[in-house]
């Protein structure tokens, strides 16, 4: 009786890792669709969020026309163009630098023509360029050799044969 209940312990506790790993696979499934539905959730509700408070900006703006209050209305809107003015600045400056790097890549000859284009336009053509390999350096006095597509044997009459004429313009190239 001791033996009966020793082999069905043993029996289930052989069976559930199995049964574990197919849940797994299952939950993982589960878990990842969840995920996905609190991602989208979670953006939707920014989303909202965004749009709320421009609708509150808006109202209070709004609130002030129908006050008269343009005082306030303008030391705002100042205060907008201010730091408007400050990050379009930033972003010439990195413009004009970036746009100067991308140029000085390029030959001189070439650098009045591609000053004018657009700065996407400008860093794609660069990197085109760039990664476009060289080809290999000609060297002067350095002729391409033909390969054979069957070596010669020399030992071999008929292979002799078949290559006499390529012999012949090899050994009258040299001389």
């Amino acid at each position: 009786m001791s033996e009966e209940n020793n082999t069905v312990a043993s029996e289930t506790v052989s069976e559930q890792p199995t049964t574990e790993t197919q849940t797994d696979s299952t939950d993982v499934g589960a878990l990842i669709a969840e995920s996905k539905k609190y991602r989208k959730r979670s953006q939707d509700a920014e989303a909202q969020l965004q749009e709320l408070k421009k609708q509150m900006a808006q109202a209070a703006e709004a609130k002030l026309k129908e006050k008269e209050d343009f005082k306030a209305l303008y030391e705002k809107v100042s205060s907008e163009k201010e730091t408007l003015s400050t990050e379009a600045a930033k972003w010439q400056k990195y413009e004009e630098v970036k746009r100067a790097s991308l140029l000085e890549k390029h030959p001189e000859e070439e650098r009045e023509s591609m000053a004018n284009l657009p700065l996407d336009t400008l860093e794609f053509v660069t990197n085109k360029i760039i990664s476009v390999k060289a080809n290999a350096p000609q060297v002067a006095g350095n002729a391409r050799q033909e390969i054979p597509s069957e070596p010669v044997d020399w030992t071999n009459k008929t292979s002799l044969k078949k290559n006499w004429s390529n012999i012949i313009a090899k050994a009258q190239k040299k001389t």
